[in-house]
């Protein structure tokens, strides 16, 4: 998860970011740190125990973490060069399911709440819960979120002479999610959802003059249920070794539900580990997604990729890779390589283009809380112009 308003971005459009994944029978948590039953049924620690892994003595905060009334404190230190520097915090709760066994905890019932800011006047705050029922065939996913995001969109307004030429908006933002999911069979890999969003949006241009053809401010209802369909056998949602998920969505927008228009979205995810020798686990990200006519220009598709500004490249259909190599060198700490491209087409009345970028970087992992598969760390990315930094919790393409 990279706390950053890539996330966020999405959230303010209530579409792309908040997702649910199907409820697999996970394989076993890794072999390295893995626990059993057994663990399980160990007395509580008390006092300073609880930071610390009776396995290996070091700071490990699953014990806290599994505590009705602890929680992960996270600092959001945003260095997207979208918005520019800035910063917040969270507080991500984990309820461990302890009758479902080893999956209780590499999917466990997760609460969130947050609120940040940043230099050019970006704010906002969030909240949301994502939880299992019924031996985990149920999953439901509740957030809402406001607040207001300064951003650069191009390719935007008729006549304009090159995708390259930046329109300033500002986007104040109030909306809300929710989504169930339903598992086709115990321990099925399969699941079908229903998400519904909706969003009140209002932006406004942030330069003078006004750009020929775009309006200053035209307050823009979003009301959109999503068919989804998913695929997921993962061994953990936080930080996985080995499994695929996937996902297919479709959105429909309509008047008649309360939208100021119609417009259509398709998105399709698929995500892989496989563990190699060595302590050694390859990751691919392939992702595409297409807009229709009449899709607001802040949900049109955008290549999201570490080092890539949000919504520098939007287009009507978008396609991206990203492969990362993560090394487990000594104890709890692993490395982290990563590199990928995107491409976007954007066709008009009299014109037709296309946009390529790539991107790569390094990082670092930590072993936070072993029980939950948990890791956190620091990304380093490049893209043609930027750097940026990242703070990880979990994994970049987290999926609950």
């Amino acid at each position: 998860m990279r706390l950053l308003p890539h996330a966020l971005l999405s959230a303010l459009a209530m579409v792309a970011s908040t997702d649910v994944s199907a409820q697999a029978s996970p394989e076993p948590l890794r072999a390295e740190g893995a626990f059993t039953s057994e663990t399980m049924k160990e007395p509580a620690p008390r006092g300073r125990e609880r930071f610390f892994d009776p396995e290996d003595g070091a700071f490990d905060l699953s014990s806290f973490l599994e505590n009705p009334r602890g929680f992960l404190p996270i600092p959001i230190v945003v260095t997207e060069p979208a918005v520019g520097y800035g910063g917040g915090a969270a507080g991500m709760f984990l309820r461990p399911r302890k009758e479902a066994g080893e999956e209780g905890w590499s999917r466990p019932d997760i609460s969130a709440i947050g609120a940040f800011a940043t230099e050019n006047g970006t704010k906002g705050a969030f909240a949301g819960d994502a939880s299992r029922w019924m031996d985990g065939r149920l999953r439901t996913l509740f957030g809402a979120a406001t607040g207001q995001v300064n951003l650069d969109f191009y390719g935007l307004g008729p006549g304009l002479p090159s995708l390259d030429q930046k329109v300033r908006y500002s986007l104040q933002f109030a909306g809300a999610v929710a989504q169930v999911n339903w598992q086709l069979a115990p321990k099925s890999p399969w699941a079908i959802g229903m998400r519904y969003v909706f969003a009140d949006v209002d932006p406004k241009l942030r330069e003078e003059p006004q750009p020929a053809g775009l309006a200053d401010s035209a307050r823009i209802k979003i009301s959109a249920p999503t068919a989804i369909l998913e695929y997921d056998t993962r061994d953990n949602i936080f930080t996985p070794t080995r499994g695929i998920y996937a996902e297919t969505s479709w959105l429909a927008s309509r008047e008649a539900l309360g939208s100021t228009d119609d417009f259509e979205r398709f998105q399709q995810i698929v995500m892989g580990w496989q563990p190699l020798a060595r302590g050694v686990t390859l990751g691919v990200r392939g992702s595409y997604a297409w807009s229709s006519d009449g899709t607001p220009f802040f949900l049109r598709p955008f290549v999201q990729l570490r080092g890539v500004p949000a919504m520098r490249y939007q287009g009507d259909q978008v396609a991206s890779l990203e492969v990362e190599g993560r090394w487990r060198f000594f104890g709890r700490w692993s490395g982290v390589l990563f590199g990928g491209g995107g491409t976007t087409r954007t066709t008009g009345e009299n014109f037709s283009a296309t946009q390529n970028v790539g991107s790569g970087g390094f990082g670092f992992r930590y072993e936070l809380a072993r029980k939950f598969g948990l890791d956190v760390g620091i990304d380093v990315a490049r893209s043609p112009g930027t750097t940026a930094v990242y703070l990880v919790v979990g994994n970049s393409w987290f999926r609950p």
